[in-house]
């Protein structure tokens, strides 16, 4: 029997929890784990020429496509497992298979509930297995879908988090020194020094705390209200202000350094300061080479050798259809439908179908531009031309 886990089972590391209240952390797991998700996770036939069809009658295509198990969508499933990969290092999903061993779940489980083991076989060598909670038996790597973010050993993946922890700090004491400067009102931390006078009493001392409370606290007074300064004393500030410890400049480039952690481009993270991209088309090519190649590769390896059983895999093979990130730009996806339609590679059925739009007759078909001919022909005869053309 496979555990279910959920928000009252075993919870998510707590230490992951902190960092996501920055907004740019935020942004940039949220960015990936989406996109992720939003892919769709095809099954595809490879034929004996290397062509290939969607495999709609494998049981892993609804797995990877719809529905991995009862409890999630495809989407669920695919931003929650990327999710742990990012903050946590490593994301695991056990494969459930059936008395023939093909799949038919593909349960999520959290890197809290899962470990590593070796155990030595009976020729003297180290196997790795999985520990997982809930378990009786240890769960071989066949069974389990491991996909690891950035790994110094190919074994155990580290969280993104740990190596910008330093960064993550820093970003994380500007966010709590701008909270505290506008919840002091917006002021700096100050004293009065007595130039002239007799000496202050404590009654006196005390008088000028409890006015300065009353007219200047944001919680007990006004957070803009006003003191008089008695003729006597010299205001003096005893904290760097705000501009002089470039606060909002340090705030900016700590978006800047936590989205090269990530390799989020800082547009992507609506840092719009540098922006030079001047098509939608542009910017999502970037991301899509710089942020998400690498992503999309690592899981698609991991569940083709894992999801398809050995004599399976030079048929079948899973694949993410990253067109789905070009479809907000249109004038480029027409260029590309129309490019493959001229040189005989699109029919307009298929154009259509990748359109959304329904079949029409005589659809079926490719066509190619007959207007054009090799410089030999063009300087034949017109006579023999003719004849070719008739041929």
């Amino acid at each position: 029997m496979i555990p279910a886990w959920n928000s009252n089972g075993i919870p998510f590391l707590a230490s992951t929890r902190k960092p996501m209240l920055l907004s740019t952390v935020y942004r940039c797991v949220d960015l990936i784990t989406d996109s992720i998700g939003a892919l769709p996770f095809v099954v595809y036939r490879i034929d004996k020429d290397g062509f290939k069809s969607e495999a709609k009658n494998h049981p892993a295509y609804n797995l990877l496509n719809l529905e991995p198990n009862e409890n999630m969508t495809r989407f669920v499933f695919m931003k929650t497992l990327m999710t742990s990969v990012l903050l946590t290092g490593n994301g695991y999903a056990y494969i459930e298979r059936d008395d023939k061993l093909q799949p038919i779940q593909l349960v999520f489980i959290p890197t809290s509930a899962c470990s590593v083991e070796w155990i030595t076989d009976s020729n003297g060598f180290k196997r790795k297995r999985y520990r997982v909670t809930g378990f009786s038996d240890l769960v071989e790597p066949k069974d389990m879908i491991h996909v690891l973010n950035f790994s110094y050993d190919g074994i155990i993946g580290v969280s993104t988090l740990t190596h910008a922890a330093q960064t993550l700090g820093i970003a994380t004491s500007s966010e709590a020194h701008a909270k505290g400067f506008f919840e002091g009102g917006g002021s700096a931390s100050s004293m009065l020094k007595q130039v002239a006078g007799p000496p202050v009493t404590k009654d006196q001392k005390d008088e000028i705390y409890e006015t300065w409370q009353n007219r200047l606290n944001p919680v007990t007074g006004k957070p803009n209200g006003m003191v008089i300064v008695p003729a006597n004393f010299d205001y003096q500030a005893i904290t760097v202000s705000p501009k002089d410890s470039q606060l909002l400049e340090s705030r900016q480039f700590n978006v800047v350094d936590i989205c090269r952690f990530f390799s989020v481009s800082p547009v992507k993270a609506f840092d719009l300061s540098k922006s030079s991209y001047s098509t939608v088309e542009a910017t999502q090519l970037q991301y899509l080479t710089d942020t998400l190649l690498a992503v999309i590769t690592k899981i698609e390896l991991e569940f083709n050798r894992k999801l398809f059983l050995p004599s399976e895999r030079n048929e079948f093979s899973a694949e993410f259809d990253t067109s789905a990130i070009l479809r907000t730009d249109k004038a480029a996806q027409g260029e590309y439908n129309k490019n493959l339609f001229n040189i005989g590679a699109l029919t307009p059925n298929e154009a259509r179908r990748a359109n959304n739009l329904p079949k029409i007759e005589n659809g079926d078909k490719a066509f190619v531009q007959v207007n054009v001919q090799t410089l030999d022909n063009a300087m034949l005869p017109t006579q023999k031309k003719e004849t070719i053309q008739k041929i």
